[in-house]
């Protein structure tokens, strides 16, 4: 008899609250608030920000702070806004001082209101459950219906012209990487703008007047990622970077997107569920004015004010990289392309296989970009470029190892190094 199932069942869980209180443990110094309305993230006023930040460094998990000349309940451990007149909550979430993003899981950005039942008695409602008409799924696809409806995004016919022209632009770029028959589109969805949209557009114009005519860049790309972080991006906006699944191969700790023409290394990057089925998202990017990153950098922000994004390589770049403080203004989905690939996922069990063979051992490991990762927690914004800087120039070689620990020593105390040290050895 087959007990899995009751075996997973028996392994507890952590609570939604004992993980969303572990989160605010992790979580730095906040540095922009947001929170989920009108159908895009919106950063929190300037004077509320402040006080939330007051708060959350005090480690108080629930705070109030007005908004508008109205109150509002933020509750840092449900991920929450909570109108202090109406009850009404949506999502909230916050980026810390590294560049860490905390939101709420992608089924919870959705705007809740406490309803009155003729007992008297109130529950929360999910809008979702009373307009999932408006989530298009073909039952009559072959295969079973998806997983994520996409919000509230269109499936297109097969025959819609803005399919046909996404479908060529992957299979053009993909099936020559996989042998032409191995991938097979299972359905194309048209991502409803509207907030985000106008967002995205004054971007545009904010980098065009800072960097001249044509300073947007903008581009079309791919963006990658496990299902969960995909159907975030497409519902509610991007939760975190996908460079954790690029590890050392990252460019940074950014989003990444491959060129409109190589979709292929963004499908690497995407996980394929139990059915074989896996998605990536035709995006709108606004690059600005790039930087080189090597691969296996630490960095998470522009080297300075002179630039506002990354790329792997000037001249033919196959990563464009967004920082994740400019995710949620800059990237705009357009299409999610749901497919089939055995071929992709064979590429993909080899290329992890391989990784782990040339994984050098924990000894000859390059710790630096790990201990620097956790050393920007504790540093001040002000000191983040320093340090950046001087890692940089201890990479290229131009100051020597001791040198570059003589420097961490003085600029960030003994004390914050021996902590860090401890807490990477798992003291």
């Amino acid at each position: 008899m087959d007990f899995s199932g009751d075996v997973k069942q028996a392994i507890p869980r952590p609570s939604p609250l004992l993980q969303g209180w572990r989160e605010f443990r992790r979580s730095g110094a906040p540095v922009r608030f947001l929170c989920f309305e009108g159908g895009a993230w919106a950063d929190v006023p300037a004077d509320a920000s402040l006080a939330l930040r007051a708060a959350f460094l005090d480690s108080r998990v629930v705070a109030e702070a007005a908004c508008g000349g109205r109150p509002f309940l933020f509750d840092f451990l449900r991920l929450a806004r909570i109108d202090a007149a109406t009850a009404e909550e949506v999502p909230m979430g916050w980026i810390d001082d590294r560049g860490a993003c905390f939101f709420p899981a992608p089924h919870t950005a959705r705007k809740r209101k406490r309803s009155q039942h003729e007992d008297g008695a109130s529950s929360g409602v999910d809008d979702e459950s009373s307009s999932s008409s408006d989530d298009t799924v073909d039952s009559s696809s072959p295969s079973k219906a998806p997983r994520w409806a996409w919000g509230k995004a269109v499936r297109l016919d097969e025959a819609d012209k803005f399919y046909q022209v996404v479908r060529k632009l992957f299979l053009s770029g993909i099936a020559p990487r996989v042998g032409g028959g191995g991938v097979a589109i299972t359905a194309v969805h048209k991502v409803a703008q509207g907030p985000r949209s106008s967002a995205f557009q004054q971007q545009g114009q904010l980098l065009a007047a800072a960097r001249g005519a044509g300073g947007g860049n903008a581009k079309f790309a791919w963006y990658g990622a496990p299902e969960a972080d995909v159907a975030a991006a497409v519902e509610h906006g991007f939760g975190r970077t996908n460079s954790r699944v690029l590890g050392h191969r990252a460019h940074g700790d950014g989003v990444h997107l491959s060129p409109p023409q190589s979709p292929y290394t963004s499908a690497m990057l995407a996980k394929a569920d139990e059915n074989g089925e896996a998605h990536i998202v035709l995006c709108r990017v606004l690059m600005g004015r790039p930087e080189t990153v090597a691969a296996g950098s630490s960095q998470f922000h522009p080297s300075s004010d002179d630039y506002d994004s990354a790329v792997d390589n000037m001249q033919n770049p196959k990563w464009y990289v967004v920082w994740s403080t400019d995710m949620n203004t800059r990237i705009l989905p357009e299409y999610v392309v749901s497919f089939k690939c055995p071929s992709l996922q064979q590429a993909q069990g080899t290329s992890e296989a391989t990784s782990e063979l040339r994984k050098p051992s924990p000894a000859s490991r390059d710790m630096f970009p790990t201990l620097l990762a956790e050393i920007q927690r504790f540093v001040p914004a002000s000191k983040l470029q320093t340090l950046q800087g001087t890692y940089n120039l201890f990479k290229k070689g131009h100051i020597k190892k001791d040198q570059f620990i003589r420097f961490l020593r003085a600029f960030i105390g003994d004390r914050v190094l021996t902590t860090v040290a401890k807490k990477l050895r798992g003291y």
